[in-house]
């Protein structure tokens, strides 16, 4: 794919997440189902995907990372299902993640709302703060992408940001390199510092792109694993497994002839099928899938995240 043509799809893949982005957080009101905002923004994506670059009507396009909908101290990847669902209630902090590729070339991005149905009236308690935090360091943290700056830099600034909130940056939560195909490349870092694991430095470069996840919190940000199920799973194309149970190689086989690289909802893959869901379990315990775990800042209580994710190039 010539330069030209990719920066062409990306572009385009970044003009359908922000109008799908714009369209799912009107939704984003009392009484609204989270499964419902995630269905709607999917099938807004699809459709557009659709309308985009007709001639070629061979190339891979969609959704790119299900849209996620992750409430009040849930960090991250909440797609429920009907049996996990949950609807939203007045003052609810609302993040909406929403992901789209043409042929490869993706784009996502992230905003939070307050579901309220009083709009104009002004939010002073710790959501502002973490709202706020959040907005100003994704904005830091766009401009500093750039050639010569190094990843490190961001990290600090990151750091810096929340703290003037007194806010933390979300544990588990990352800046990654993208590609075409590819959601998570080699110079990925975790926007979190953390003196235990520091990652090897390195400067960004003319051409790159990345996703910029900044989700910060109102309470520690250390992640533990939610009571939730996980939706959201990703196919390993690089690996190889001996399957022993049939549930679990019709399962894969299912898996592999529907989705490429990029992450999906095991609901669509399963449906109504319990032989299917049987083989979940190998899978998994494999490696030939990975379950994106809904993670949630430990802290309990009046405990909020907030999320503005973009995709710089």
């Amino acid at each position: 794919m010539d330069i030209q043509n990719s920066d062409n799809k990306y572009r385009t893949s970044a003009a359908i997440v922000d109008q799908v982005l714009k369209q799912a957080s009107v939704v984003v009101v009392p009484g609204m189902s989270v499964a419902a905002i995630c269905s709607y923004a999917d099938e807004l994506v699809e459709a557009s995907c659709r309308a985009v670059f007709r001639k070629e009507e061979t190339i891979e396009r969609g959704v790119a990372l299900p849209t996620t909908v992750s409430v009040n101290r849930i960090i991250q990847n909440y797609s429920p299902g009907p049996e996990d669902d949950y609807v939203l209630r007045e003052g609810d902090v609302a993040k909406v993640e929403v992901s789209a590729h043409i042929d490869g070339c993706m784009a996502s991005a992230a905003h939070t709302s307050v579901a309220t149905n009083a709009p104009g009236t002004a939010i002073t308690d710790r959501r502002a703060d973490v709202i706020s935090a959040a907005y100003h360091a994704s904005e830091v943290a766009a401009r500093m992408i750039r050639p010569g700056q190094s990843a490190r830099n961001v990290v600090k600034a990151l750091g810096l940001v929340a703290a003037g909130f007194n806010c933390t940056v979300a544990a588990d939560t990352f800046t990654c390199q993208i590609d075409r195909f590819v959601i998570s490349g080699k110079n990925t870092f975790a926007n979190r510092f953390d003196p235990d694991a520091l990652v090897d430095d390195f400067t960004f470069e003319s051409g790159e792109t990345y996703t910029v996840d900044c989700t910060l919190s109102s309470g520690s940000g250390i992640s533990r694993q939610s009571a939730y199920e996980s939706t959201v799973y990703q196919r390993d194309v690089n690996r190889q497994h001996s399957l022993k149970l049939r549930t679990s190689r019709a399962l894969f086989s299912e898996v592999s002839r529907r989705f490429s690289v990029f992450p999906f909802l095991m609901r669509a893959a399963v449906g109504d099928s319990s032989a299917l869901k049987a083989g979940i379990t190998e899978c998994v315990r494999a490696r030939l899938l990975a379950p994106f775990a809904v993670t949630m800042d430990k802290e309990p209580g009046e405990t909020f995240v907030a999320q503005f994710k973009s995709t710089v190039r």
